[in-house]
């Protein structure tokens, strides 16, 4: 069985994802925080490269979660701070024990669009890997230097890299219902995430996908749900919300507006959850 390292794995995503690769792997957590299941776990915080000192090889591979998770609540340096900072010291420290695979935990933050600061609209939909990547904010910013990161371990040190990003995550709890159902009911809101989500689940399977891909070098994908959060036609939502932008491949239903369609070919990812099973 597989020995993963897995960073942040006792934050609220985090700590859904280790428990479902618990199912197919050897999982150690390192965090700030003990976790409050039953897991392997060190303590560590990987903005300090001393941290991993203590830390032994063994690892097959280490996916990374840890770190501040939108631009909203902390100060812009920290956030860009502990993003890039915390990449690099994880990279570094999987050259040093030889670890051969290290997937990242990225964003559609990187495309630019949820936190612009002046207009910024999407060139075509659906979008793809190929679309321009252009953040205003700190946060968009860390994730796509931490994927300039991985790049250059990559190329430096042979170490087989994935940038998994994710739209909002969504997990089945029922203390978070009530605001998904919100979400759903005031859509008319959120034009700049382009209603985009996944389940948590879904994020665990994107990640089991990406430790089992077997390929050097870099490279990133889009995972997402098959359809947007709205319940509304996804060619109606464009119409509506962004007039004139050219669609490029057919959007049938309310398929998602960021497409999944490369981690389905190449990882064989293939999303188990929707809106209502999910809000049910």
């Amino acid at each position: 069985m597989k020995r993963i390292l897995v960073t942040g794995g006792s934050g609220f995503i985090g700590t859904h994802i280790a428990k479902d690769l618990q199912e197919a792997f050897e999982i150690v957590v390192l965090d700030t925080i003990k976790p409050g299941y039953d897991v392997e776990y060190r303590l560590a915080d990987v903005t300090h490269e001393e941290s991993f000192d203590a830390l032994k090889g063994g690892f097959d591979a280490l996916i990374h979660l840890a770190g501040i998770p939108h631009p909203l609540d902390e100060p812009a340096r920290r956030v860009f701070s502990v993003n890039t900072l915390g990449t690099f010291n994880v990279m570094s420290f999987a050259a040093r024990t030889g670890i051969g695979k290290v997937v990242l935990a990225s964003s559609e933050s990187t495309l630019g669009f949820a936190f612009a600061r002046t207009e910024n609209h999407p060139l075509y939909f659906p979008i793809d890997e190929h679309h321009p990547l252009a953040p205003q904010d700190p946060y968009g910013l860390s994730k796509v230097c931490s994927e300039e990161i991985l790049k250059g371990y990559s190329r430096a040190h042979g170490i087989s890299t994935i940038s998994l990003r994710f739209p909002w995550v969504w997990a089945p709890k029922s203390d978070r219902v009530g605001l998904y159902k919100s979400l759903v009911h005031e859509y008319q809101k959120w034009q700049k995430n382009l209603w985009a989500w996944v389940n948590v689940h879904d994020v665990s399977q994107a990640f089991t996908k990406a430790i089992e891909y077997d390929k050097s070098g870099f490279e990133r994908f889009f995972i997402t749900a098959n359809d947007n959060w709205t319940g509304v036609p996804s060619v109606k939502l464009i119409e509506r919300f962004y007039p004139g932008t050219q669609i490029v491949r057919p959007l049938p239903e309310n398929r998602s507006l960021i497409s999944s369609d490369l981690a389905k070919v190449v990882l064989k990812y293939s999303p188990q959850y929707g809106v209502e099973q999910t809000l049910s």
